[in-house]
């Protein structure tokens, strides 16, 4: 039959995503398996449905998940003859608009293991805009740089703040994304490449990461604070990014005082406050174990504060170079010795070898050199001399430079630090009390810093750490001060210091449930025996139970309307279809019999249509049911199968095979049907052609239970387990682990934002899903505690429906 022609005016059919008219040539309409027709170039450009599944896509139109395959592109697609036909075929081809550019890769959202890591850095990963890398720096060096953007909360810094990077020696490859990953459409985001990074280091190295940065915080006003860590996003390595203050006191050795006195008395300020930084380190169970002059920095106040970066870069050259000296480096003499043994060092078999004392060792090198003005005298102590001579040198320098001065009986505790015998050395304590008392000429010091290091029983030692054994054999991990600070930085100096603060959003006045006493409840009973599964369809709500019956109830009242009876095993599924003005209930029982009963005003007693799955006693018995919109009917069942039945005819049209146990659970979404077994998987199936697409598993150690209960809402994917832990997969990805009940979770619901689980424990659990394109959270809202064991639950209109082992049904809603 020919075909009308349109008329001369008519519009010609355009592409419904980019709205550019159909043609020929460069935008042929393609049909989707789902139905809908779209251009070429708008296909070829549509990411996947999920980065587990490369060859498919999610139509823009009704999204649905559908097959294609990228390497065949759009011409594996059959053309929309029916809208070539509505061209104008006397008009020349128009010309296509030009595409748009390619979307940015989507981020794919985090893995359970990189969530746990993430409450350990919450507040620790800077976003990637902060870019303070303004260069590209040698790997293994201390790095300078100024922050590209303003970061608000915790850190509440502005934009163009100097800071110092310390790289954190990454592998080849680690904080990258996998090979199949690295796609144009889908790339790891920036917090989950950063975490990755965190998440392949030592749990050791984790640790004292974590400490640092914890230690910053609660040392505000004291030390340098490291605001977290960054990657850039092209390469590794991992960068610890602290705060960097131009001005070290080494500077003071080089300024021109009018008077030794005045340059005394400023050295014995700042030395009080090093002192002071250096008792509340080891309050917090952290011992250096080598300084340098570079180590303290003041601040625009003057006041002097301790850079941990300068420390561990520091700490590297010390476990690089052979001679400490020659970078700078005090490090007491029984560190040294500890040092020159490399099997002590690797075991970390230091204890009652070294401790606090050593530090105090340090300070006092720090402390002669300020004073003497001679950075290289104090390391005259382990040369082709003796230690009685340099001692002599260092006491007679020392005594010269404080002579005639407010500091001049200083000299005698200074010399003590120097000590070869650590138990002769002083507390620290003990030499801010000296300088207060020198300098505030008082004899009696009121006010003394308490010094909580005789508290610890154990102390982190932070040169012989995992992170200052990082880049040891490249022997170059000094400060690279010819880093260019990116723009800004030069007037940063000037700014306040912003407050140090964590900001954890409110929810308390979230609209859902709030807590079990806000919930009221009504309760159905019927039933003669455990309640097995709850459906709604065609205005009524069905429960099936091992009594063999099928009770009927009202929506509008929980009035029960009808008992159906045929069973002659007990119902162990059930689901109800609305198609249009049409609908069915259908039911699975233990003996492999499925019934169809048809649901209108009049409820017939007789089913519809019945028939049963399997004839072998074997594996006789259907565990779930799940219906498609495109007129399917799927079984799961002890033969470790998934069947496809026609809706029209009942006949089987499919069997699906993957699973090495019983399939106990079906659910249907956006194109694609979901099964879970007792072999604890989940796979998935297209169900345009009923092939199969993935796999979702956790290769966790003793994770594998069977699969009881799967829930669908949008691109997540939430499971239950026998073991009594969920999982949450959001694109195909498993995002979330966690074991929440003893026993057994035998339903799982995710309603919108509200997840529900319930089982064995006999209690409901309500919580809230937060997601961000970062992570994925669950809050505590509520919980109900049964009488039973919850065997079935549903939700509906604002209503929680619930089946008891006990024959009863619970409905519950919120209090008015």
């Amino acid at each position: 039959m020919a075909t009308t022609a349109p008329p001369a005016d008519a519009d010609p059919p355009e592409c419904p995503v980019c709205l550019s008219p159909f043609d020929a040539a460069s935008a042929v309409p393609r049909v989707l398996p789902c139905g809908h027709s779209l251009c070429g170039p708008c296909i070829a450009a549509l990411p996947p449905a999920s980065a587990a599944v490369a060859a498919s896509l999610r139509c823009p139109l009704c999204s649905q998940c559908v097959p294609f395959s990228r390497a065949l592109g759009p011409s594996s697609l059959p053309k929309n003859l029916a809208l070539l036909a509505l061209l104008p075929s006397s008009s020349p081809s128009p010309s296509r608009a030009p595409t748009a550019a390619a979307p940015p890769p989507l981020p794919l959202p985090l893995r359970a293991a990189h969530s746990r890591v993430l409450s350990r850095f919450r507040h620790a990963v800077l976003p990637e805009s902060a870019s303070p890398l303004c260069s590209a720096p040698t790997p293994a060096r201390l790095a300078l740089g100024s922050l590209g953007s303003d970061l608000g909360a915790p850190w509440f810094c502005a934009g163009g703040r100097p800071v110092s990077l310390l790289p954190i020696e990454t592998h080849t490859g680690e904080g990258r994304p996998p090979a199949e990953q690295e796609a144009a459409f889908y790339r790891p985001s920036h917090t989950a490449r950063v975490l990755a990074a965190i998440g392949v280091l030592s749990d050791a190295a984790r640790e004292e990461l974590a400490g640092l940065i914890a230690s910053s915080a609660r040392l505000a006003r004291r030390v340098c604070r490291i605001y977290g860590v960054w990657m850039d996003p092209d390469a590794p390595p991992l960068w610890m990014v602290s705060e960097h203050h131009p001005h070290n006191v080494s500077q003071l050795m080089e300024e021109e005082m009018i008077n030794g006195e005045e340059m005394v008395a400023q050295i014995g300020f700042v030395v009080m406050e090093a002192c002071e930084v250096i008792m509340r380190l080891h309050g917090e169970g952290l011992v250096l174990g080598c300084l340098g002059l570079d180590c303290f920095c003041l601040d625009q106040f003057g006041h002097c504060l301790l850079d941990f970066s300068q420390v561990l870069a520091l700490c590297r050259g010390v476990r690089a170079e052979a001679n400490s000296h020659n970078i700078g480096a005090f490090v007491a003499p029984e560190v040294v010795v500890v040092l020159g043994d490399a099997l002590q060092t690797k075991d970390h078999d230091f204890d009652g070898l070294v401790g606090c004392s050593s530090d105090i060792w340090s300070l006092g090198c720090v402390l002669v050199s300020l004073l003497t003005r001679d950075e290289q005298l104090v390391a005259g102590w382990d040369s082709e001399g003796s230690y009685d001579d340099w001692e002599k040198e260092v006491a007679t320098r020392l005594n010269a430079s404080l002579l005639g001065t407010q500091l001049e009986p200083l000299a005698a505790i200074i010399m003590s630090c120097l000590s070869c015998d650590p138990k002769g050395r002083p507390e620290i304590a003990d030499i801010w009390k000296c300088i207060r008392g020198l300098l505030m000429k008082s004899g009696h010091v009121a006010l003394a810093p308490d010094d909580d290091s005789a508290a610890q029983k154990s102390f982190r030692w932070l040169l012989l750490g995992e992170l200052s054994s990082m880049f040891a054999e490249s022997g170059a991990v000094e400060s690279d001060g010819k880093e260019q600070l990116s723009q800004g930085a030069e007037n940063s100096s000037d700014q306040d210091d912003e407050s140090n603060g964590d900001n954890k959003a409110d929810l308390s006045g979230i609209d859902g449930p709030q807590s079990a006493g806000m919930f009221k409840s009504s309760t159905l009973t019927a039933h003669r025996d455990c309640v097995t599964g709850l459906a709604i369809g065609g205005g009524f709500l069905f429960s099936s139970s091992y009594d063999k019956t099928i009770n009927v109830w009202s929506l509008q009242d929980f009035s029960r309307v009808q008992c159906l009876k045929g069973h002659e095993h007990k119902i162990t599924a059930i689901i109800a279809v609305d198609n249009g003005n049409h609908s069915l209930c259908i039911s699975g029982d233990s003996g492999s019999g499925i019934f169809i009963w048809s649901v209108d005003s009049i409820l017939k007693e007789e089913p519809l249509y019945k028939w049963y799955e399997h004839n072998d006693w074997i594996y006789r018995g259907v565990n779930c049911l799940a219906v498609s919109g495109t007129g399917y009917l799927y079984t799961g069942s002890r033969d470790k199968s998934v069947k496809a039945w026609s809706l029209e005819d009942y006949s089987l049209r499919c069997t699906m095979t993957g699973h090495k146990s019983t399939v106990s659970c079906l659910a249907v979404a956006s194109g694609i049907l979901y099964s879970g077994s007792w072999d604890g998987t989940i796979r998935s199936w297209w169900l345009t052609d009923h092939t199969p697409l993935s796999v979702l598993e956790d290769d966790t150690t003793g994770s594998i239970a069977p699969v009881l209960s799967i829930s669908t809402e949008a691109n997540f994917v939430v499971s239950s387990y026998e073991n009594g832990c969920f999982k949450i997969w959001k694109n195909d990805v498993l995002v979330k682990s966690e074991k929440l009940q003893t026993g057994a979770i035998y339903a799982v619901k995710l309603s919108g934002k509200w997840f529900y689980t319930a089982g064995w424990d006999k209690v409901i659990n309500i919580q809230e899903l937060l997601e961000d394109e970062s992570e994925v959270e669950l809050r505590d809202v509520a919980s109900i505690t049964c009488d039973s064991i919850i065997t079935s639950m549903l939700s509906w209109d604002e209503r929680l429906i619930v089946g008891l082992s006990n024959r009863d049904i619970k409905v519950y809603y919120k209090a008015s």
